[in-house]
């Protein structure tokens, strides 16, 4: 029995041959640029709230690695 990710069926279309289709109808057109979104309200609050918990966290690993099992 053969894998079907390894063999695709013959009888379907190739995923290459409906990109190539979707250009022909489309067209290549130029990209608009893209700006970074300022991050603003609620996001801001948590990443804030990341960056401490961060903080706490490695301050909680070096004192127990500083303290060792005894």
């Amino acid at each position: 029995m053969q894998n079907k990710d390894f063999y695709p069926d013959p009888t379907e279309p190739l995923a290459s041959d409906d990109f190539a289709s979707f250009l022909q109808t489309e067209g290549v057109r130029e990209l608009a640029p893209l700006s970074r979104a300022p991050i603003q309200g609620a996001v801001k609050i948590a990443f804030w709230g990341l960056r401490l918990y961060i903080v706490a966290m490695l301050i909680l690993v070096t004192i127990g690695f500083t303290r060792g099992v005894h």
